[in-house]
């Protein structure tokens, strides 16, 4: 189940590359935003494999069933998917409907440029179905080992989580204000630079997690 995360992870980073190489214009604008919007999408959800193995961690299989994992699953992609194309879909009515609700492609640079609406949305459904329950059960998973050497591992699983989290937020966070303060590009200079540390964070959440995952 862990390697859901992982795999969803590599999949937004292909995508990402990907629309990167393509020539920003009219004519690509599409094509770029759809493969944003799948890359944003499996980027997000690839978290909630981390909180099912956290609740598997925590109750087992026998209390919180194969079902049940998958019904959290759909319910979390579902939200996600169609919440995000809904404001998109809505954003491309007219131009100041983009600006309040969808995403706008920089035709100079090919970079994608996140609406207030849509940003608060991401946050929140990202936050409430999936991060903060991540934290949530990493400190109660925490509490419960019973030895320093499994408590110093679990650390740097949580430190990884914590930075790894704070990459997505960072992420999301310059593309609203690529929207609302093109000028301030020092954020997104320090994001780029900071972004590289995403692998830091995931070798430290493997490294934390392993000892579980090989019980």
């Amino acid at each position: 189940m862990f390697s859901g995360f992982f795999i969803c992870m590599i999949i937004g980073l292909i995508i990402n590359m990907l629309y990167a190489l393509i020539e920003p214009n009219p004519t690509n604008e599409i094509i770029i935003k759809i493969l944003n919007f799948v890359a944003n999408f499996f980027t997000c959800f690839g978290t909630v494999f981390i909180l099912i193995v956290h609740r598997i961690i925590l109750q087992s299989t026998l209390v919180f069933s194969i079902k049940q994992q998958y019904r959290y699953i759909l319910l979390y992609g579902l939200l996600l998917f169609f919440g995000m194309l809904t404001l998109v879909i809505l954003g491309e009515i007219s131009e100041p409907l983009k600006v309040l609700l969808g995403v706008k492609i920089d035709l100079d640079t090919g970079s994608p440029e996140w609406s207030p609406i849509f940003y608060i949305y991401v946050i929140l459904i990202l936050s409430a179905f999936s991060i903060i329950p991540i934290f949530r059960t990493s400190f109660k998973i925490y509490y419960s080992l019973e030895t320093k050497v499994l408590k110093r591992k679990w650390f740097f699983y949580l430190f990884g989580s914590v930075g790894l989290a704070s990459v997505l937020y960072m992420n999301f966070t310059d593309l609203l204000i690529s929207l609302l303060l093109p000028e301030m590009i020092e954020f997104t200079i320090i994001y780029s630079l900071y972004g590289i540390s995403v692998i830091l964070w995931g070798y430290l959440m493997y490294y934390g997690i392993g000892f579980k995952l090989k019980e």
